[in-house]
Formats: structure tokens, C-alpha cells, sequence
């Protein structure tokens, strides 16, 4: 046997063990001949053919292997097709928007809602994972009720819920890597769910409840508590900001490599920004009063490296604006129109909120402020919105607009897709709360309902997700349910 029929015998072997699957042959021919299909005209020359077609296969193997780990073949593509039927968001995650806080995408999930844009591809996002940086994952919980979702990318998402079992706390998380398709239970942290949400946190002690991943290996819980995950989940550390010991951690977003963190800190509003990639975290010297309410909530929202803070306690008491990763002081719309608001954003310089004018004086519903100089200047727009109370706002595009709230049939998601001019109903969930609305993509998105099981409880929540931009719904089902 010549040296030449050695080296392919021996390269086809290698291919065959290292490889997933087997190579197609017509490429491993190809590899093979690399180091013979032009002329030897010296040895050492045909020394260094022999290296660049090793140095080839072992690329070859390493793509092949990152395609089938990491990208199924029957999961939906990475556009989220509109229609794509889902055997059941936000924003990701990229940008998520919980109707409690208002905070998509997300991430995550779920995700605030960003530009298409800003949406990172399922490539670039999920291909650095490998079996050394994210747990494998085993069986779903049974039972699993769910009280937050996220997503990195239209496939990569994780939930946090509980799950019956024999040793509190009982919080899980579960991954899917198939854009909700099938699911896996990872490790979570060692601490209670607080499922009344984070407007209660400060009479409810420890715990979390909210789930961000910003890519594949970073993520955090939190509310009241912050945890942090590094290796996909496989660890969890618990978290103390230098500076605010005592704060409570109320919302969490992260884009453009950066996290960022809203705290409750006493009488203030703070602000706490890392790399995600890192614990390092430093306050702003920016801060916003909490209010004088009784319910006061913080709104965050992330496009790329700008960001909105909206403080609002029964009406909106002031914000921040986050531009050159520099957070300073904004004054806000709605601030002297008596009532709640929320924010959303579809880039950075496309901004909508949601005011309820006169909701504590002249009630006179919920009606549209829009920004096209990344929130500079709002001028109203729209009609108004056919809902009341409103408690989730996204916004997918520069006229496409989603907002959770109550009819006179229970609690809906009503959309426009006109810049707030007519109105349709988009989803019905009757008795059942709608919690939390976010999308990862302009198509793909997420719902969270909780249905209320007697005063002061609630049996956990159900997922829905939407391909179609937020036109059709449909239930995810974990493992047990």
C-alpha cells in the first residue's frame, strides 16, 4: 500500500470517528486529495498539502458537529415562519416585555421589543454552545407551572417555574433548543419562586421570579434576589451589587454585551450595569425617585446599546435614558396626565407608550405617544385603545403595536398594525391574568397566563407562542401537563 492509499484510509477513518454522523463521500473524496491534485514538484511542498488537508477535515468536522447539536432538523427556522405551528417567546429574551413591569425578546425571553435588526442570528447566538458550557439536560419536571420565559434567539429559550417535589424549594428551569418544540430540565437555583411577581417582592423575602439568558452560557433570576449563571445554567451564584447590599433587584435586561439591573434601593431607583460575561457590576450615579404610591414599578427597556428606565407609581414619577453606555437623567411622556404608562421599543429611536390618561383624576382610557428620536420628543397618536388597564405593551415594527389589558370578555392582547389606528383582538384568555408579553423576533413571540386559584394564589402559568407576529396563539405543553 502506497504512502497516499495509507494517508485517505487512515483520514477516512478519523472522519468516521469523530464526526457525529458520516461525512458525505463525494467531501471526504475531496478532503482526501487535497494534498494531491497539483503536481509534488518537491517533498517539501507535498509535506505542506498533507497539512493544509488535515487542518481542512478538522474544520469540516467541527461545523458538521455544531449544525446537528445545535440546530435540529425538523425545528422551525430561524426567521420564525409566520403559521409555523408550535406543539407547544420573549424577546428573547433578544427583548422581552412583562405585562407586570413591562420590561422582550425576549432576551428571551422573550424578550422588550427590539428591531429586526437587533435580533442576533441563530448562528451567532447559539453555535459557541457545546456540551462543556451548558448542562446536557434531562427529564421535564411533572407538573411544571410556569412563571417566566426567555430567549436568546428564535430557537434558544429557557422557562422558570416549580414543580411538585419531595424537598423544597422546589423552582426549576427547563431549556428548549428548538424554538419550544421540546424541552429539558437544567440545573436552578437553590432558592423559592415568588410567584405573586415582583410588585410584592418587598413583602415577600427572598426568592426570584424572573428568568433572563442574554446567549447560551449567561443568565440570570432575580426579584427580589439576583443570581447569576455563567456555564449555561449548570451553576448558579448568588449575587450582592457593591454599593446597594440591601436593594431589591425589581427589573433585568441585557443587550449589546451589557446587563443591566433596576433596583429598589429605599426611597430610590438605581441603576447597575455588567458585562454579561462577567459579575463586575458598577452603580450609575443616576437615580430616580420611587414615588409616593403604594405600588411602585420600574419599567426597562433595552435596543442595542440604548435603554429607557419609567419609574411609575400610580402615575409616572420620572426615568432614565441609557445612550454611549452612559445612563442619564429623561423626563419622560405621560408624566402629567394622571395615570400609569407603559414603554416599549421597536429600535433605538422608534419608542411607543401606552399612557392611562386620567386614571386618577378624569378617567379617559389608554392612548398612544410616539417617539422617533430614541424618546427626545413624543407627540399622541393613534385612537384609543380598546382596552383598560393596561399591563403588557410590545412593539414589533414601526407600526406594528401589542397591548395586554381587559374587555368586556376578560383579559385579551388586542393589535394593531397601523401605528395604534384600528384594533383587533388577538388573544382571549377569559379569568386566566395575562402576566407577561415579549418577543424575540418581529414574528415570534411569547404569553404567560396565570389563572387565579382563590384570594392571594394562583395555580402557575401557561406559555403561548405566536410565529405570525402575534395573529394566532398556541399553548406550549411541557412534560406532564
Amino acid at each position: 500500500m502506497s504512502g497516499d492509499e495509507r494517508f485517505e484510509r487512515e483520514l477516512r477513518s478519523g472522519l468516521r470517528d469523530l464526526a457525529p454522523e458520516p461525512a458525505p463521500e463525494r467531501l471526504v473524496s475531496r478532503v482526501a486529495s487535497i494534498p494531491f491534485d497539483s503536481p509534488a514538484f518537491a517533498p517539501w511542498r507535498s509535506l505542506m498539502r498533507v497539512a493544509t488537508g488535515l487542518a481542512t477535515a478538522a474544520v469540516f468536522i467541527l461545523v458538521v458537529g455544531v449544525v446537528i447539536i445545535m440546530r435540529p432538523g425538523n425545528g422551525p427556522s430561524s426567521a420564525g415562519a409566520p403559521g409555523a405551528s408550535v406543539s407547544p417567546s420573549q424577546p428573547g429574551l433578544v427583548s422581552s416585555t412583562p405585562a407586570a413591569s413591562a420590561v422582550p425578546s425576549v432576551a428571551a425571553s422573550a424578550v422588550p421589543s427590539v428591531a429586526a435588526s437587533a435580533v442576533p442570528s441563530v448562528a451567532a447566538s447559539v453555535a459557541p454552545t457545546t456540551a462543556a458550557s451548558s448542562p446536557a439536560g434531562g427529564p421535564v419536571p411533572a407538573g411544571l407551572q410556569v412563571f417566566s420565559v426567555t430567549f436568546a434567539s428564535p430557537d434558544l429559550g429557557w422557562a422558570l417555574g416549580t414543580a411538585p417535589c419531595t424537598a423544597a424549594p422546589c423552582t426549576s428551569i427547563v431549556r428548549t433548543a428548538d424554538g419550544g418544540l421540546t424541552w429539558v430540565g437544567i440545573p436552578a437555583p437553590v432558592t423559592p419562586i415568588v410567584p405573586a411577581g415582583i410588585g410584592a417582592q418587598s413583602q415577600l423575602g427572598s426568592g426570584v421570579s424572573v428568568l433572563r439568558f442574554a446567549d447560551p452560557r449567561d443568565g440570570w433570576a432575580f426579584g427580589p434576589d439576583l443570581w447569576a449563571t455563567h456555564d449555561g445554567g449548570s451553576s448558579w451564584s448568588r449575587l450582592t451589587i457593591p454599593g446597594a447590599a440591601s436593594a431589591t433587584v425589581v427589573a433585568l435586561e441585557a443587550s449589546g454585551g451589557v446587563v443591566q439591573a433596576v433596583l429598589f434601593d429605599q426611597n430610590v431607583v438605581r441603576i447597575a450595569s455588567s458585562p454579561v460575561g462577567s459579575d463586575s457590576w458598577q452603580l450609575s450615579s443616576v437615580s430616580v425617585p420611587i414615588g409616593a404610591g403604594p405600588v411602585p414599578a420600574a419599567q426597562l427597556v433595552l435596543a442595542g446599546t440604548d435603554g429607557w428606565l419609567l419609574e411609575v407609581d400610580r402615575t409616572v414619577v420620572g426615568g432614565a435614558r441609557l445612550s454611549g453606555g452612559t445612563w442619564a437623567a429623561w423626563a419622560p411622556p405621560c408624566v402629567n396626565l394622571a395615570g400609569p404608562a407603559l414603554l416599549a421599543a421597536s429600535s433605538p429611536t422608534e419608542l411607543v407608550v401606552a399612557c392611562d390618561v386620567g386614571q386618577w383624576s378624569t378617567p379617559q382610557g389608554e392612548h398612544l405617544y410616539f417617539s422617533h428620536d430614541g424618546g427626545a420628543t413624543f407627540a399622541q397618536g393613534g385612537t384609543r385603545v380598546p382596552i383598560s388597564g393596561a399591563g403588557g405593551i410590545a412593539s414589533t415594527g414601526a407600526s406594528s403595536i401589542l397591548l395586554t389589558g381587559t374587555t368586556a370578555q376578560g383579559s385579551a392582547i388586542v393589535r394593531s398594525s397601523n401605528v395604534g389606528q384600528t384594533w383587533q383582538t388577538a388573544l382571549e384568555t377569559g379569568k386566566a391574568s395575562i402576566t407577561y408579553l415579549g418577543f424575540t423576533t418581529p414574528t415570534q413571540g411569547v404569553v404567560l397566563t396565570i389563572a387565579a386559584a382563590g384570594p392571594g394564589s394562583s395555580t402557575g402559568g401557561s406559555l403561548l407562542m405566536t410565529r405570525d407576529g402575534g395573529h394566532t396563539w398556541r399553548q406550549v405543553m411541557f412534560a406532564g401537563q
